[in-house]
C-alpha cells in the first residue's frame, strides 16, 4: 500500500537529500495541526462563538492553556518525546492518566491504594518534577 502527498515549497529540493530534509522540515511543522485538532475536540474550543467578545477571549484562551497544560504534562511524563510521536490527545489523555484500576486494602489497621502493575505513570511525573531546576 502506498500513499502520495504533495508539498510546495520554495525551499532548495534539487538534491535528494535537500528534497528529504524539505519534507522533514515540513512534516515537522504538522505538529501544530495535533495540537489545534486538541484544541477544538479536546478543549472544546469548537464552541466558540459565544454572545459576546469577551466571553469567546476567555473561552479560547481557557482552550488553549488545557492544550498547553496537556503537551507539558506529557512532556514531563514521558509520553511524548518531543517529536509528537506518542502524544495522547486530551479526550484520551484523562483516560490513561487518571481512569486507572486500583484497590484500597486495608491490612494491619493500614490502608494502602494498590495500583496495576505498570500503572506508576503519577511516580514518574513526580519524580521528574522534583528534578527540575525550579526547586533547588
Amino acid at each position: 500500500m502506498y500513499a502520495y502527498s504533495f508539498i510546495a515549497t520554495n525551499l532548495d529540493v534539487s538534491t535528494p537529500a535537500r528534497a528529504v530534509a524539505a519534507e522533514a522540515w515540513h512534516r515537522v511543522r504538522t505538529d501544530i495541526e495535533d495540537r489545534i485538532r486538541d484544541a477544538k475536540h479536546g478543549a472544546a474550543l469548537r464552541h466558540l462563538p459565544a454572545a459576546t467578545r469577551a466571553a469567546n477571549s476567555a473561552w479560547m484562551w481557557g482552550a488553549l492553556l488545557a492544550v498547553n497544560l496537556s503537551a507539558w504534562l506529557q512532556e514531563l511524563a514521558g509520553l511524548d518525546r518531543g517529536d509528537g510521536h506518542g502524544r495522547n490527545h486530551l479526550g484520551t489523555l484523562p483516560h490513561r492518566l487518571l481512569a486507572v484500576r486500583a484497590r484500597l486494602v486495608r491490612h494491619a489497621g493500614h490502608i494502602t491504594l494498590r495500583l496495576p502493575p505498570g500503572q506508576q505513570l503519577l511516580a514518574q511525573v513526580l519524580a521528574r518534577l522534583r528534578r527540575l531546576s525550579i526547586w533547588t
